[in-house]
């Protein structure tokens, strides 16, 4: 889901327009649409894509609605989770391996990441804590490194923030609010920021139907 957070005009107030939907459509509410031919529409998974705006609400199909609400705004900053992984492989004390959750694709895109510590395994022999922040140096397919005190170990969970200036967020096909960062295919999302206390990855869209 794609939480409005803040405008980086400096906007005190979310710029809202009202367009008009399909009967048939059905979208969630925090879904990144366009609108074409003068409908709200959704989808749209890849960097080419120009998107309108967020909903503020959910619509089912054909339940009577005719106009729907959007953020609006090319500057507008969304929140979304940050991707939870678990170190799935017996690692060295400067290394990150988890070969189930996707990191990136190509080496080095991660870097400049954070690491979050979330939780560690009984057996954990790492002297980092929980809450701890830690810097991507490195990075390869599903392997982060970082300056870990003592060795990570497999259970270990921590929660990842994509680097600044990261693209290759791939809304879900489905619903468009489950974002999985990947470094060659995705939608027109870069990440603007990270906030660590409420554990959101804060972005924007690269490409938007008012700004190009």
């Amino acid at each position: 889901m794609l939480e409005y957070a803040y405008d980086l005009s400096g906007c005190a107030t979310p710029v809202i327009a009202e367009f008009d939907i399909a009967a048939a459509t059905a979208c969630s509410k925090g879904e990144a649409v366009r609108v074409t031919d003068g409908y709200v529409v959704t989808g749209g998974t890849d960097y080419t894509t120009g998107y309108t705006g967020v909903t503020l609400s959910a619509k089912a199909a054909n339940d009577g609605t005719t106009r729907i609400k959007c953020y609006v705004s090319p500057t507008a900053v969304f929140a979304v989770a940050p991707i939870a992984t678990t170190v799935s492989a017996t690692p060295s004390g400067t290394v990150w391996t988890d070969s189930v959750v996707l990191l990136n694709t190509t080496n080095d895109t991660s870097n400049g990441g954070k690491l979050k510590i979330k939780s560690k395994a009984a057996a954990a022999t790492g002297t980092y804590t929980v809450g701890q922040i830690i810097k991507v140096t490195d990075s390869t397919t599903n392997t982060l490194t970082g300056v870990f005190a003592g060795n990570t170990t497999v259970g270990d969970v921590a929660l990842f923030f994509p680097p600044i200036n990261a693209l290759g967020a791939t809304l879900s096909a489905t619903n468009g609010l489950t974002i999985t960062w990947a470094a060659t295919t995705g939608t027109a999302i870069k990440v603007v920021d990270h906030d660590f206390v409420n554990n959101k990855v804060l972005v924007m869209f690269k490409i938007h139907s008012f700004a190009n």
